[in-house]
């Protein structure tokens, strides 16, 4: 018959292998079909089409820029190009969100949480403290890999929707902008010059190639203001939620791991202080310390 200390270790460990086998079977297999982690797979997959879309609106609009005549507008087309070194990097990142959904949900679940579980169960058996503040880490990172995407995604599309909105207004105004140049830089079109012919497809006077390149500063600026957009939404919300998420957890778990008593000395008692020399030993013996008292005669008589 258990002792009831006995059953109640035994209650802890049972339910702590209970909780590893349903996030390895269950949480880890049903978590990423979810309605849920699969909304913001799509909006991954969404912003890495825009991001694509921005990346050959520029790339036709520089191509189209550097086709004006006497290199004019060289320095825009360079400045549009240069662009892609940007859209490269958020589609890495974006590659790797994808990734963390994917198989970030399902490694948290079926690795870290029955991991944590374990170190938890060797912490009860064992009482080492180091054991119990290695789970609470493996659990809370993993609870916070397993959904930082999926809450980034949704946070992004309540407080960020303007700004996508303008991405998309700045992708459409480029790859307008570039069709119109093309289609007034082709042959055959009547004896209109290259800038009546902007001015008539622009709906604006262009009366030379100032007005023209003033035109396409203007879609560079709002180029360079999409991009920022495009970072903050898809790299820095997802860190920021990261760490929020940490904290959270952190806080909800209570991490704190006691540091190791100091070899050599005794720390259990009241009035124990570091610098004491008191030593543990077997020939030590704190309770037969001689008391304060006064000072025997013989030893006044010695003093200078």
């Amino acid at each position: 018959m258990l002792s009831p200390k006995h059953a109640t270790l035994a209650i802890k460990i049972l339910s702590l292998f209970l909780v590893a086998a349903l996030s390895y079977f269950v949480a880890a297999t049903r978590l990423p079909e979810s309605k849920f982690v699969q909304d913001s797979l799509e909006r991954v997959e969404e912003s890495s089409d825009t991001v694509m879309k921005f990346s050959a609106a520029t790339l036709s609009t520089s191509l189209a820029i550097s086709a004006l005549p006497d290199d004019f507008g060289t320095p825009l087309a360079d400045s549009l190009a240069d662009m892609n070194i940007y859209f490269v990097a958020i589609l890495v990142v974006l590659f790797l969100e994808k990734l963390l959904i994917r198989y970030g949900i399902q490694a948290a679940f079926a690795i870290l949480i029955p991991l944590a579980c374990l170190m938890w169960g060797l912490f009860l058996v064992t009482k080492r403290n180091i054991l119990n503040g290695l789970a609470v880490r493996l659990c809370v990172l993993g609870l916070a890999v397993a959904f930082v995407i999926p809450c980034s995604t949704h946070i992004t599309d309540i407080v960020a929707s303007d700004l996508t909105a303008y991405v998309d207004e700045t992708i459409q105004e480029t790859e307008d902008g570039a069709g119109k140049l093309n289609e007034a830089m082709e042959d055959g079109a009547g004896d209109k010059t290259v800038f009546e012919k902007l001015s008539d497809l622009f709906q604006t006077a262009v009366q030379g190639i100032s007005d023209l390149l003033l035109h396409f500063q203007n879609t560079i600026r709002r180029c360079m203001n999409s991009i920022a957009i495009l970072i903050l939404t898809n790299c820095i919300m997802p860190l920021f939620t990261f760490f929020v998420l940490k904290w959270i957890l952190g806080e909800i778990f209570q991490i704190a791991i006691p540091m190791p008593p100091m070899s050599g000395y005794h720390g259990a008692g009241p009035g124990f202080h570091p610098g004491s020399r008191q030593r543990s030993g077997p020939g030590s013996h704190p309770e037969f310390q001689p008391e304060s008292g006064p000072v025997p005669s013989s030893m006044e008589e010695n003093k200078p």
